[in-house]
């Protein structure tokens, strides 16, 4: 699996963002109220983000313990983390980035619309709180897909450097 890059979180910022303006626009134009997050939604989206993190606690601690015994070689090698609990977290920190990244894009869009019209609800906060959260949701999985990422290997990165210098 290939790490998560940041034109691909944007791909679906703008989409999203796109969606959530119109939207608003739609909805107001028909009589509706502006879409507002609600604060039920915000803790959901830091309670996802703590939840990643607390299942990601054996990987920060595998590799930390990684680091000490790189430091010292003569400390026992850390018991290695079961591969499918490792895949499966990041496939939850990609999932949840992506859809982090949506949160956010429509928030964006809805905040847009909300600043740009004549007359500003006071709403805007809990947009703004959302698009917060959303975004800390995002950064922590980042995060944590980088953390679950395979050290490169010595030997690998010499080979490489070697055939660089042929090439």
């Amino acid at each position: 699996m290939k790490p998560t890059k940041v034109l691909t979180l944007l791909g679906w910022v703008i989409p999203a963002a796109t969606a959530g303006y119109l939207y608003s626009r739609f909805t107001v134009a028909s009589g509706g109220q502006v879409p507002v997050a609600p604060i039920n939604l915000i803790l959901t989206f830091v309670a996802i983000s703590v939840i990643l993190a607390i299942f990601a606690a054996p990987m920060f601690r595998y590799r930390r313990e990684l680091a000490q015994q790189r430091k010292d070689p003569a400390a026992p090698r850390p018991k290695r983390l079961n591969p499918f609990y490792a895949v499966r977290l990041v496939a939850l920190a990609k999932a949840t980035a992506i859809a982090g990244a949506l949160f956010v894009g429509w928030q964006l869009g809805v905040i847009w619309f909300q600043i740009s019209s004549p007359v500003t609800p006071g709403s805007v906060w809990q947009n703004v709180a959302a698009l917060i959260a959303a975004k800390i949701m995002v950064i922590v999985a980042l995060i944590i897909e980088r953390i679950c990422r395979l050290p490169q290997d010595s030997s690998e990165t010499a080979s490489a450097s070697q055939g660089e210098a042929i090439a």
